[in-house]
């Protein structure tokens, strides 16, 4: 084995036991505060693990919980491509109160109360929980149901469910966690990438690290190396050599370079929820970012030489 595929087989490995320990007791402590909450006593609510923690993408000493706090009372919606015919009726909302910014303040009274100096609420997304030494850092995000509108190809309305949530600034931002989630795992099959997918996203989240600690790029979402990887073609995962993890990460590195090139095929990529664009309005990164990240790590890691 070469240093550099012992270097990828490490990089490759989940969480470790007792990480996965630590992570589950964050989210059980999270739910406990929650439905402890008197306030919430007559608000549906519901939980949703999402982020590296639910996809099984986390790194070795990277380990946090993302978990979404759903308020189930109502939905919010976006039928803005839908003809004036078609349009949503808006009913008021007749549930128990926290609309908009008012969950997000309740929420962050039941997190203060059950962490105390703990909990850090200055954040514009999550509020943020702390690790200590029998949990992880756990990001809470208060969360509500969105459905976006659309027209199939029969012409019949039909809806993408995800979440939303109100950010301080006032910008709402829509996920799609649970088609992220199953297509993930869809692409993980061993039918497909020989059950690389996932591997070759620690990797990458791993070389990344390793890239902002040397000082040679700006770190980036960790969730930008899911989508990265999630976009390149099945058929360059699963190598069979003596290399395996040095020959897929090779060609998928080589790949996602040349496709974030200037008018690259790149531009048309969508995040692993297939519907989102993965280089749309309003991303924490760029198509000149990925075609940088590659680069460098071509070179860190001496690939191809």
């Amino acid at each position: 084995m070469t240093a550099l595929e012992e270097k990828l087989n490490r990089y490759k490995a989940r969480s470790s036991n007792t990480e996965q320990e630590k992570q589950g007791r964050a989210e059980r402590m999270v739910r406990a505060a929650v439905n402890g909450w008197s306030g919430f006593a007559d608000v549906t609510l519901s939980f949703l693990p999402k982020g590296s923690y639910k996809n099984n993408t986390n790194v070795r000493a990277d380990s946090d919980v993302d978990i979404a706090v759903i308020h189930g009372g109502f939905h919010y919606f976006n039928d803005s491509a839908l003809r004036e015919g078609d349009k949503i009726v808006r009913r008021p909302i007749t549930c128990k109160r926290y609309a908009g910014a008012e969950f997000r303040a309740e929420l962050e009274k039941a997190m203060c109360a059950a962490y105390g100096a703990d909990c850090d609420t200055s954040g514009s997304t999550a509020i943020e929980i702390a690790e200590n030494g029998g949990r992880v850092k756990a990001d809470v995000v208060p969360s509500f149901q969105h459905r976006n509108y659309y027209y199939d190809t029969q012409g019949n309305v039909r809806y993408f469910e995800g979440t939303t949530t109100l950010r301080t600034n006032g910008e709402w931002v829509i996920n799609y966690p649970e088609q992220q989630y199953a297509n993930g795992v869809a692409k993980n099959d061993s039918t497909r990438t020989g059950k690389r997918y996932k591997q070759i996203v620690r990797i990458l989240k791993r070389v990344e690290n390793d890239l902002v600690a040397a000082g040679k790029i700006e770190a980036l979402p960790s969730y930008f190396m899911e989508c990265l990887v999630y976009c390149v073609p099945d058929s360059l995962f699963n190598h069979q050599s003596d290399t395996p993890l040095t020959d897929d990460f090779t060609a998928i590195v080589r790949h996602i370079w040349n496709k974030t090139k200037p008018d690259g095929d790149g531009k048309n990529w969508y995040e692993p929820n297939g519907i989102k664009p993965l280089f749309g309005e309003r991303q924490k990164w760029s198509m000149d970012d990925a075609h940088r990240l590659m680069l460098k790590t071509w070179h860190h890691l001496g690939l191809g030489d």
